[in-house]
């Protein structure tokens, strides 16, 4: 995949946990563009309608940033999600640490579980220890990599990775993760241009 050489250190990732699912918890796209400029944020971008959120941080931390978003569909939308925050950087860190992006697999059968909060790591650490069958897992720095190769719904280890961290975490499939390096280039190009 290939890197950005842009600075984009202001831009972050907010990856909404469990909206627009099966028709429970709606989130219009717009909506939450919307939602993100009142709060402060620059040049959002949207991917998709699972809650992926791309936009100009402005100085704000990544958790403040979580928070505030969380507040905001809380007050403004009605609904209640989690939602974890990465910056353009540890992005990166989640794509370089991906073992399997070189290897002949579906990459919609690959899902990204990202954790809200870096220690979220070591209570995932006992399930290495487990036999996953066909399937195969690996813990990179802010991420866990699944190989499902019969899809999420059928496998035992994307469930427990989920039952292990709960709403501290949300999942992506490689094909999704492969398409915000794009989006975190358009909105820092965007910052910039306001600049």
């Amino acid at each position: 995949m290939t890197r950005i050489s842009r600075d984009r250190d202001d831009v972050h990732i907010a990856l909404l946990r469990g909206v627009n699912v099966g028709g429970a918890k709606q989130v219009k796209m717009l909506e939450l563009r919307e939602l993100a400029r009142r709060l402060g944020f620059g040049t959002p971008r949207t991917l998709l309608t699972s809650g992926n959120l791309v936009y100009a941080a402005h100085g704000t931390p990544a958790a403040d940033a979580a928070v505030a978003l969380e507040q905001g569909i809380q007050q403004s939308l009605k609904v209640s999600a989690r939602v974890v925050v990465v910056t353009a950087v540890e992005l990166d860190q989640i794509i370089d640490d991906n073992p399997f992006d070189d290897e002949d697999i579906d990459p919609s059968r690959l899902f990204v579980s990202v954790w809200r909060d870096p220690y979220d790591r070591a209570a995932l650490l006992p399930l290495l220890e487990q036999t996953w069958g066909d399937e195969r897992l690996h813990l990179g720095a802010r991420a866990a990599y699944q190989y499902a190769p019969d899809g999420a719904a059928h496998s035992d280890l994307v469930a427990a990775v989920a039952d292990q961290l709960g709403d501290r975490v949300t999942a992506r499939n490689w094909n999704t993760i492969g398409k915000l390096p794009s989006l975190v280039e358009d909105v820092a190009a965007a910052a910039n241009d306001d600049e």
